[in-house]
């Protein structure tokens, strides 16, 4: 090949890499302004950061451990940081090391684009495809409510396909190589749901094609493609273990995991009693059927906030859109293309448009009972986001398919007709009948009632929703017509390619740009010092941080009190100044929820009832002595307002000998003995720990206390006359999790203590204790993450 024809042929790779540059910089100017993203997600997210980045930076030492966070909890699926991954490079190279957002959208586009380049689609044609997925309005709805990950994850399944589909098209070393370097791509953004909603998919595309290799007799090459795509993911998922394995092993001790207490008809049935998560809990964001109209119809269903009237009640942050263009090219394409990777994306965008309906199909339910790991996955609707990719592939698959003539013209237009009819009569529907079938009124109406009393006007919302319907269907109309009109035009030899495709990019650019920026446009990015604003210390918070001794709890329930299953006042900002007693995170330590339903909310409303009735300070704080949750929790401070704390005279402390034990059989016993007992003197102990307790007989004396602190090592010290029982502040994780225990520098047992702590048989005379967080599964991950990297 000459070097003359090498230029061509790369001159509309290097043009549309200045393309998507150019794009992702003028939609996202504010970040060239030097501003950042506000999303309450991200202020969650980097408050539960806060203390081991402290820790870093005064140590040098990123620990896996932090305690601002529903008293303890493992960092895996906080911290994004994964040192011994080298994708990490590869990952900063895709974005060409630009920070989020024009890296990460820039990535996405040039990823789309090369899956469709490698599959053989027209070079300028796989630009406007790659600008289709990558203005998609669903990124820019969760990018804005800071489901980063998420999106992040999906970025990369251009080319995890293109690797399927090069190695089933017998090409098969690149495509392992390139399917490997997409999965690892794809694992390093950390969101196993999508990652695994997308396999789903990919499972049916490979029954698809040994069908098709069966017919034709050639089950050899089918058995190759496999193993090469078998070896380039069994490469991928090494590059992650440092993340993939602790993750693994601490998924069976979270809400994900296997039940712990019975069954009790006296408590509402919640994850620890289930296998995997509560069923209601799981599916609390499900899609309804006009949802799934939304994505072509952006304002059908109200788009987003107190406009949205659909199934769910905590309403969403805008539509799954997918531009009324995209999804019209997405028949038009199932129509004209031929062979398994038609069948695929069609199976593949029912199945999982029929996923994300959740609890409103009976699809969902058969798989959150049958299929493993299925019911470890919570807000069925996100999966559309497997969607967003999967119907941009076939629309233009199928479109390139006909403007390089392999279908005829009479396939075509009758393709054309057929969809365009289609498209033409749904959004003629809702434009002049739409507000003759439905009432508009919304689940969340009530809420937004309640929370806007005096501004809340329903009548006027109604109206706002069903013109909102009418106007957005009259919009998707008239750009499928524009783009109807433009393929007869190419098809009956009016317009050439070049046009076809440039008018096709403008519509398709124009829709999806002027619908994303209703979501995230520049007022959602603040400078850097109004976002600091957002975190600043209360006066409370100051009051809190002058006491002399910080290793203690707080309790913060200034957002309220519910008493509904897994509804935990969410304030993660308290993590940023505190240990937090609550927090939000969606996989937490399945005990801890126990606790949280059974001991810390019910106390929190009790204490509420007596702040409301008390007549002085010290009539409170005399009812915190009832409070053995908060008190073994060393929960030093409770927040009700942004002013004041209220201080618990009767906390425990870091650590304190007992005087009684009393072993239980269950735990179901020992959890709920909790409220019965003053935790300062007795402790529950299961059975199970019986022989570590044996011949102990206790006699209280001494003392023991916290000599230093870090996140991931703490040290005790300890004097006493005798065999000790000691319990700790410190929430249980394990056994051989990573926490262990040394006394004066010996490996020793500890115990599980009331149903949460940690217990440990403390020796006679001066001691010294340790608790490090050691995990070797993150050893073990670290060392297959750097080799497979």
């Amino acid at each position: 090949m000459s070097a003359n024809t090498i230029i061509k042929n790369g001159i509309p790779h290097i043009i549309a890499f200045f393309i998507f540059l150019l794009a992702t910089a003028f939609y996202f100017t504010a970040q060239l302004n030097g501003k950042v993203e506000k999303s309450h997600d991200i202020v969650g997210a980097r408050a539960n950061l806060q203390e081991i980045e402290k820790y870093e930076a005064q140590s040098g030492e990123r620990s896996m451990w932090t305690n601002t966070i529903f008293g303890g909890m493992p960092t895996y699926q906080i911290d994004g940081s994964q040192k011994s991954n080298m994708t990490k490079y590869m990952e900063k190279g895709s974005r060409l090391f630009i920070a989020r957002p024009i890296g990460m959208f820039f990535a996405a586009m040039i990823g789309f684009y090369i899956m469709l380049v490698l599959l053989g689609v027209n070079p300028w044609l796989s630009i406007v495809g790659a600008l289709a997925f990558g203005l998609s309005t669903n990124h820019y709805v969760l990018y804005s409510a800071g489901h980063i990950s998420k999106i992040k994850a999906i970025f990369y399944f251009g080319l995890i396909t293109a690797g399927v589909l090069m190695a089933f098209r017998k090409k098969y070393l690149i495509g392992g190589l390139v399917f490997a370097t997409g999965l690892a791509l794809n694992l390093f953004a950390n969101h196993v749901q999508m990652t695994y909603y997308f396999f789903l998919t990919l499972l049916a595309y490979g029954l698809f094609e040994l069908i098709q290799h069966i017919m034709n007799k050639d089950l050899a090459s089918y058995g190759k493609a496999v193993l090469f795509l078998l070896a380039g993911g069994a490469i991928a998922v090494g590059s992650s273990a440092s993340k993939l394995l602790p993750s693994y092993e601490y998924g069976q001790d979270t809400m994900r995991g296997d039940p712990i207490l019975a069954v009790d008809a006296s408590v509402p049935k919640t994850s620890s009693n289930t296998s995997g998560l509560d069923y209601d809990y799981a599916t609390k964001w499900s899609n309804g059927y006009m949802d799934m109209v939304a994505t072509f119809i952006p304002g059908v269903v109200g788009g987003g906030g107190i406009d949205y009237w659909g199934p769910n009640v905590d309403g969403t942050a805008g539509p799954q859109y997918f531009g009324a263009i995209v999804f019209f090219l997405f028949l038009f394409g199932a129509l004209l293309l031929k062979g398994p990777v038609k069948w695929w994306l069609i199976f593949g965008v029912v199945f999982i448009s029929l996923i994300s309906m959740g609890k409103n199909h009976w699809l969902h339910g058969i798989l959150f009972d049958l299929v493993p790991m299925f019911n470890k996955f919570r807000t069925p609707n996100s999966a559309m986001t497997v969607v967003t990719f999967l119907v941009p592939v076939l629309a233009f698959l199928g479109l390139n398919e006909m403007i390089k003539g392999k279908v005829t013209k009479k396939e075509a237009l009758q393709s054309l007709y057929i969809a365009g009819g289609f498209m033409g009569v749904v959004c003629l529907f809702f434009a002049l009948a739409g507000g003759s079938f439905f009432d508009f009124s919304a689940a969340s109406d009530q809420v937004y009632a309640q929370r806007y009393p005096q501004q809340f006007n329903l009548a006027a919302i109604k109206k706002a929703r069903m013109d909102m319907m009418s106007g957005d269907s009259w919009r998707s109309f008239l750009l499928i017509a524009a783009a109807v009109g433009a393929i007869w035009l190419f098809l009956k030899g009016k317009i050439n390619k070049v046009v076809l495709i440039a008018a096709l990019g403008v519509l398709i650019v124009g829709d999806l740009w002027t619908i994303d920026r209703k979501y995230l446009s520049t007022k959602d990015f603040v400078e850097p010092s109004a976002y600091k604003n957002e975190v600043s210390p209360r006066p409370v918070d100051e009051k809190i941080l002058a006491d002399k001794n910080p290793n203690f709890r707080v309790f913060d329930i200034t957002s309220g009190v519910s008493g509904a299953i897994n509804s935990t006042p969410s304030t993660s900002t308290t993590s940023y100044y505190h240990k937090n007693l609550a927090g939000y995170h969606p996989a937490k330590l399945q005990r801890y929820q126990d606790l949280l339903d059974r001991h810390i909310l019910p106390e929190a409303q009790r204490l509420t009832t007596t702040m409301q009735q008390a007549k002085s300070m010290t009539e409170i704080q005399e009812a915190m002595s009832s409070l053995p949750a908060y008190n073994m929790m060393n929960t030093r401070y409770l927040i009700y307002n942004n002013d004041n704390p209220i201080a618990n005279p009767h906390v425990n402390g870091n650590s304190w000998f007992v005087s009684t034990i009393k072993m239980v059989n269950t735990p179901n016993e020992e959890i709920d003995g909790i409220s019965s007992i003053d935790p300062k003197e007795t402790a529950l102990v299961h059975k199970e720990f019986a022989d570590n307790l044996a011949g102990l007989n206790i006699s209280k004396n001494g003392i023991i206390q916290l000599s230093s602190y870090k996140p991931n090592h703490l040290t005790y010290a300890s004097n006493t006359n005798s065999d000790q029982l000691a319990v700790f502040s410190e929430v249980w994780y394990g056994p051989d999790k990573g926490w262990n225990a040394y006394v004066d520098g010996a490996l020793v047992d500890h115990i599980r203590v009331n149903y949460v702590l940690r217990g440990l048989r403390v020796p006679s005379g001066k001691h010294t204790i340790e608790f490090k967080f050691e995990p070797r599964s993150y050893a073990i991950g670290s060392t297959l993450s750097l080799i497979c990297s």
